[in-house]
């Protein structure tokens, strides 16, 4: 598929139509990769994803639970419960 590269500021972009975007999941940000056979466009991942199973593979480092991590996010400590004000939706 050949699309027009068109002006953007002082840069110059590309349009890439619904259908693709969709097919190609991407979302609102995409990886941008420049390769010997030109420009690799993925879908960008959550950095945080990777995080996990470089843990896991670290020598000499022991991991009980895999599932550790999510059990992380959902740590309050008191600082979240009792120093912390939240704002109000108005």
């Amino acid at each position: 598929m050949d699309v027009p590269l068109v002006p953007i500021g002082n840069s110059r972009g590309i349009r890439l139509p619904k259908a693709l975007i969709a097919q190609c999941g991407f979302g609102d940000m995409v990886s941008l990769t420049v390769t010997d056979a030109g420009i690799l466009l993925s879908p960008a991942k959550n950095e945080r994803s990777r995080w996990e199973d470089a843990l896991l593979a670290s020598p000499g480092q022991p991991v009980a639970d895999a599932g550790a991590f999510q059990e992380f996010n959902q740590v309050e400590s008191g600082f979240d419960t009792s120093e912390w004000t939240w704002p109000q939706k108005p």
